[in-house]
């Protein structure tokens, strides 16, 4: 899980606030991509707001050759999503 920077989400009638982000793999096929199952959370960590993204091409082959793939995962992620990891 990675803090970002706040973001109004309108859920279910009611305007929230995420302020991380989390996610888990949920696809790789170890060549050419994977899958990214994400989730923006309130400050009680409940999800507001889910969905999947894919690793593809560049940033597929350049994700494993960081020392800290993890944090590679997320920098991919909140760019895909617009997001400003805080």
């Amino acid at each position: 899980m990675k803090n970002i920077q706040p973001l109004d989400i309108w859920s279910d009638g009611i305007t929230k606030t995420a302020v991380c982000l989390k996610l888990y793999i949920s696809y790789d096929d170890l060549e050419t991509r994977a899958a990214l199952q994400y989730s923006l959370c309130d400050v009680d960590g409940a999800t507001i707001y889910e969905g999947q993204l894919q690793i593809t091409g560049d940033d597929y082959l350049n994700w494993g050759a960081s020392s800290d793939s993890n944090t590679e995962a997320y920098i991919i992620a909140a760019t895909q999503l617009n997001l400003t990891l805080a």
